[in-house]
């Protein structure tokens, strides 16, 4: 929940980290994608993009996907916000962030493992919490209704659903007829990368890092 009348007076030290801590978030949800694959190939001397984020796991790049999915995670850990809803729900998500990092999926092609399975349910629950967030929690306020406050409440609306669409077509591409179609563009990357991306931009625009009140 949003506090605009609080912004607008001399913010305090607890303001200042909540709005820190939102871009700090939104960052490194949009950079984990380029860096997985300008380090893997720089680090890995190849061209080819794995076929999820996921796979990044078994390359060079392991640490560093394990390194940045736990910082988003314990910044989520470590953020309050200003209702017992957002400190509840930022929880969990950081919860099941974890799961992501310490549940990798296998190196093979059969993902039926139970840690893989673990890592996709973590994965589908955590983007479900951020859409949830995103269009339920991010877009209340108690204060005036700014214009800028109606325009970052469409950007909430639009990440979250955004976010919602890219995780349900991620099992998609697991149909052998519908992969057979689309695999060679790597659907699953792609979709991941968008429901980053939504992820970052909720997250930046709640901490104001755009649209600002004036």
């Amino acid at each position: 929940m949003e506090m605009p009348s609080l912004l607008q007076k001399k913010p305090d030290t607890l303001v200042i980290s909540y709005l820190t801590l939102r871009k700090i978030v939104g960052l490194l949800a949009i950079s984990l994608v380029p860096v997985m694959v300008l380090g893997s190939f720089i680090f890995d001397h190849t061209h080819y993009i794995q076929i999820s984020v996921s796979a990044y796991y078994h390359t060079s790049m392991r640490d560093a996907l394990i390194g940045i999915v736990c910082g988003i995670s314990l910044f989520l850990l470590s953020y309050n916000g200003y209702t017992k809803q957002d400190s509840i729900f930022s929880k969990l998500a950081g919860i099941f962030a974890l799961g992501i990092a310490f549940f990798p999926t296998s190196e093979t092609n059969d993902k039926s493992d139970t840690t893989s399975t673990l890592h996709y349910l973590t994965s589908g629950v955590f983007f479900a919490i951020l859409a949830y967030m995103s269009v339920f929690l991010f877009t209340k306020s108690t204060g005036i209704m700014t214009p800028e406050k109606k325009m970052r409440n469409r950007i909430y609306r639009i990440c979250g659903i955004t976010m919602a669409v890219s995780v349900i077509g991620i099992p998609i591409d697991s149909i052998p007829a519908v992969h057979n179609l689309i695999g060679f563009i790597k659907p699953t990357i792609i979709l991941e990368t968008i429901a980053l991306v939504s992820f970052g931009i909720s997250w930046l625009t709640k901490g104001q890092f755009i649209l600002k009140d004036e």
